[in-house]
């Protein structure tokens, strides 16, 4: 199935780029190793988010904003959300079903 993951990762001095290309390629593994296909990925960034979040025992107001596009399994993607949930660099993430 084809989906669209939109994420949002912490935003920390230096390392800010660094760590959201780190989930991205942690991400890419893990669908290809499945035997996923990446379609996109598309960085957009970071900025200002319109609401603190509060995630991890951390207070965030700026984030670096990254989604990309994948086919895959329903049972990988379901991987993926956990893989992300449990990652203390992730502020929010979203999986949806994409349009080709």
């Amino acid at each position: 199935m084809f989906y669209e993951i939109i994420a949002i990762v912490r935003s920390k001095g230096a390392t800010r780029n660094v760590e959201a290309q780190d989930i991205m390629r942690t991400v890419g593994k893990l669908i290809l190793n499945n035997r996923g296909v990446v379609r996109n990925i598309e960085y957009q960034g970071t900025k200002h988010l319109p609401k603190i979040i509060n995630r991890h025992q951390q207070t965030h107001i700026f984030g670096t904003i990254f989604s990309m596009k994948f086919d895959t399994s329903p049972a990988v993607q379901s991987e993926i959300k956990r893989t992300m949930n449990m990652d203390p660099r992730i502020v929010r993430t979203m999986i949806v079903n994409g349009d080709r």
